[in-house]
């Protein structure tokens, strides 16, 4: 999947059903150190393909978070080779390649513990055409980390992976 051999995330939209299947693992990596940062990026010009999962090494394991779809997220945990080089669904005019660290502001978080980890989700409203409330539904969204009084997130923004730096207040936190 998305040009990655032997990649198959299982996508989420619940966020019962995805702590069900992670919240151990997730667990336990509270007190690791995230070591690495990875993310794909086009090699002529350094563009981050937000399209791509994007690889946490937290202590010895290897979290893979994606967001391909819309309004859902995919975690699996050591399916990626780093070597192995990325082929865009036959795209010979892409060149992709994975980098560490490359995402701004994220090297200070390098070499940080993990004290606890949220998982986040928003709300998607639905209005009549007077503008009348017809539902409202969380959706699952990310995942958050605390270190040494910082915090980053990973989420979905709509069909890609991005990276906050603050909480929002208008999502839900659940600690894992």
């Amino acid at each position: 999947m998305l040009g990655i051999k032997n990649y198959n995330p299982k996508f989420y939209t619940d966020k019962n059903e995805f702590m069900k299947k992670h919240s151990d693992t997730l667990k336990s990596l509270i007190d690791s150190n995230l070591r690495e940062v990875w993310t794909v990026h086009e090699t002529s010009d350094g563009e981050f393909w937000a399209d791509c999962p994007v690889i946490l090494v937290i202590g010895e394991k290897q979290l893979e978070f994606c967001s391909f779809k819309d309004n859902e997220i995919g975690v699996t945990w050591g399916e990626i080779d780093l070597k192995v080089k990325l082929d865009w669904y036959g795209n010979q005019e892409l060149n992709l390649e994975w980098r560490k660290n490359a995402i701004e502001n994220i090297s200070s978080f390098i070499g940080s513990r993990i004290e606890e980890i949220e998982v986040i989700e928003m709300a998607q409203e639905t209005f009549d055409s007077k503008d009348n409330l017809l539902q409202s539904n969380l959706l699952l969204n990310g995942l958050g980390f605390y270190m040494r009084e910082s915090y980053f997130s990973i989420f979905n923004a709509l069909d890609e992976t991005r990276f906050s730096f603050l909480r929002e207040n208008n999502l839900m936190y659940t600690k894992v």
